[in-house]
């Protein structure tokens, strides 16, 4: 007997998810590699999307991972020329990160690159139905970005 328990939907929601984000990322290594892999990827999309000077610190927890590895990830940017990387007026021990013109060039090739992959879906997928979709898992991510603010203390 399927359990159908709210708990048990919101598991398989997210296993689902999971499984998919797994598929996803794997496939779009391969075409962001050698200038990219997805962790920078995110990072250069994040300040896109969220345009604006961000610290190492706050990174990390919008990317919930640790300092150090954001601070390994952002080092790699650097040395790539996509972030710039300075003390804060402030406070010259506080770093402030900003992303480049050529890390948004970056990102749009990496965006280019994902074009055959969405070629595959469109052929084989029913648009309308990923159209649909779409507003509700924007409608998740949102809740679950609030969520992790509020824990995280991110505002």
């Amino acid at each position: 007997m399927k359990d159908s328990s709210p708990s048990a939907l919101v598991f398989t929601l997210f296993n689902e998810i999971g499984i998919i984000d797994q598929l996803a990322t794997a496939r779009f290594a391969r075409v962001l590699a050698p200038d990219l892999n997805p962790s920078e990827f995110g990072v250069l999309n994040h300040f896109v999307r969220l345009p604006g000077e961000k610290s190492p610190t706050r990174l990390a927890k919008a990317f919930q991972m640790t300092k150090p590895s954001m601070t390994a990830i952002l080092t790699k940017l650097e040395r790539k020329g996509y972030v710039e990387i300075k003390g804060s007026d402030e406070d010259r021990r506080r770093k402030i990160v900003t992303i480049t013109r050529s890390g948004k060039a970056a990102r749009e090739r990496g965006i280019a690159a994902i074009g055959p992959l969405a070629e595959i879906v469109v052929q084989n997928q029913d648009i309308s139905q990923l159209e649909k979709i779409l507003p509700t898992l924007q409608a998740l991510r949102e809740f679950l970005d609030a969520e992790r603010n509020a824990v995280d203390g991110l505002t």
